[in-house]
């Protein structure tokens, strides 16, 4: 099966996410084993969503501010629709909504390879103060995801 061919449809699970910097620093801007599922259905619709394991369960006032940059900063959400571009290994999604409002209307491109079952998704580079950062995303399809419950 060629790269073209693959099927991005159904339910993967996050294995890996680091960004390396453009001096070769490499970290896990969520922790070294985040969760995250990427779902793609048959429409082209998407939906992604990464988070850092073991974040702190709101206590008390949920609506004190330190406490609410503390459970949201260790999560991501995007959905929208997606057109995938074979030829130059890209995969955009038009963002509909996003915890990130800044991403709302926009387009977030990433760049897609396939090997051994998993799908890799790199990012653009994005400058970040003085340096330069990419990232790779690693997931794999989950078993038995392109079944639909009756």
């Amino acid at each position: 099966m060629s790269e073209t061919d693959f099927d991005f449809k159904g339910c993967w699970r996050l294995v890996d996410y680091e960004f390396t910097r453009s001096d070769g620093m490499v970290f896990h801007p969520w922790g070294e084993d985040p969760e995250g599922k990427f779902i793609v259905d048959e429409h082209g619709f998407m939906s992604a969503q990464i988070m850092r394991r073991g974040r702190p369960a709101f206590t008390g006032d949920s609506s004190d501010a330190e406490v609410m940059r503390k459970a949201y900063s260790g999560y991501m959400a995007y959905f929208g629709r997606t057109r995938l571009e074979p030829e130059s290994g890209r995969l955009i999604t038009r963002v509909e909504g996003s915890l990130n409002p800044n991403w709302v209307g926009g387009e977030q491109v990433r760049y897609f390879s396939f090997q051994d079952g998993r799908l890799t998704l790199r990012t653009p580079p994005i400058q970040a103060g003085e340096h330069e950062i990419k990232g790779r995303l690693t997931w794999v399809k989950e078993k038995g995801a392109e079944k639909r419950p009756r």
